[in-house]
């Protein structure tokens, strides 16, 4: 999937800019006015007095003054948030060509903070960042281009933008680079190519990036098959916590691989447990089968059908065939011990993520698998 997130790291902190940045048309407030005092308070966390020095420079219209003043409303350091206040403010910054001011501009009209939400002014001074430079304000450029925000769709344009950025070592840019090159939305499909970005996303700890490398070395896409390199990059982007990763390793452990990979039960449990208690259907369903099988682990048929219960309720539907085989062998109570284990998971599952459990009955006797009567 693409990503689509506007990155604030521009607005993180006020940015000193030497005298040299500071347009002409502020060059004689910057010979009355001293913003360093104000710079040098901030840092320290001195906000009552940076946010005196600010005012006092921005009332005589000097730009890097006006953007930190801005700054400083926009994110409630040392006053009372204020949007319309700081609004005002990045947009006197903004046109004497200050580049961060310019992208705040952006990000203000792109969530509409002190204003209506408005794609096209968002496009405008995200666009006036991006033409000097401002790899964030590059990669909205890009962004607005790839979905239609602010002006009609352009995947090229997009491409262009985050061409810019990814070659200053922008990470979602790399990353989004990577997916307009094996989607064939510009050229043809170029996955060689789009490793190339995938990897370099991937190293900038993407952790979609380092699913899709892995995915290409897993099979062979872009790249000669490389079961171990596979194997390293879906750890990075499962140690990250992406789900569909955790699911994958555990996977390439269970199969093991003759190329690269041992089979190691271990880790395969090890990865398939971190998935399934997220909710991934096809983790619990592997997950089951190894405490069906015994795999690298004392046999626990209750924890085998909780497993496939769970996996079958969460849209796996073969678990069904796997629950009805393992139920033929297991005596009464250990099957209500099971199908209590995994009502109470269902529950504490479903108070944490009330908007993203799908019921499935369950099955009995007199029911097909479709849940029809016979």
């Amino acid at each position: 999937m693409l990503c689509g997130c506007l990155s604030q790291a521009a607005l993180a902190q006020a940015q000193d800019q030497p005298a040299a940045d500071v347009p002409a048309a502020d060059a004689a407030a910057s010979e009355r006015f001293a913003v360093e005092v104000g710079l040098e308070a901030f840092q320290n966390e001195d906000y009552d007095t940076a946010l005196s020095v600010f005012t006092e420079g921005a009332m005589i219209g000097h730009a890097i003054a006006q953007y930190n003043l801005a700054l400083m409303y926009h994110q409630g350091i040392g006053t009372e948030q204020n949007f319309e206040r700081a609004m005002q403010l990045y947009a006197l910054s903004a046109q004497q060509g200050i580049v961060s001011a310019q992208f705040s501009l952006g990000v203000m009209y792109d969530q509409g903070q002190g204003t209506e939400q408005n794609y096209r002014e968002a496009y405008y001074w995200y666009e006036q960042a991006a033409q000097q430079g401002d790899a964030n304000a590059q990669y909205a450029v890009g962004t607005m281009n790839f979905y239609g925000q602010g002006r009609a769709e352009n995947f090229p344009e997009a491409m262009r933008w985050y061409q810019e950025a990814a070659r200053q070592g922008h990470r979602d840019s790399q990353y989004n680079l990577g997916v307009l090159l094996i989607s064939g939305l510009v050229s043809e499909p170029n996955p060689t190519a789009a490793l190339t970005w995938f990897t370099m996303a991937a190293d900038n700890g993407s952790a979609d990036a380092q699913y899709n490398a892995a995915l290409m070395y897993a099979t062979g896409q872009g790249v000669e098959r490389d079961a171990a390199q596979a194997r390293d990059y879906f750890r990075l982007a499962a140690e990250q916590g992406l789900r569909d990763a955790q699911t994958r390793l555990g996977i390439l452990y269970a199969t093991g691989d003759q190329a690269g990979v041992a089979r190691d039960y271990e880790q395969a449990r090890y990865w398939f447990n971190r998935s399934a208690h997220r909710g991934d259907a096809t983790a619990q369903y592997f997950l089951a089968r190894i405490f069906a099988d015994g795999l690298g682990i004392e046999q626990n048929l209750a924890i085998a059908h909780m497993w496939y219960e769970l996996a079958y309720r969460f849209g796996y539907e073969h678990a069904i065939s796997s629950l009805e085989r393992l139920s033929a062998e297991m005596d009464e109570e250990t099957t209500l011990q099971a199908r209590l284990m995994a009502a109470r998971w269902m529950r504490a599952y479903a108070e944490q993520n009330p908007d993203t459990v799908r019921v499935t009955r369950i099955p009995d006797e007199n029911t097909d698998a479709n849940n029809n009567p016979p």
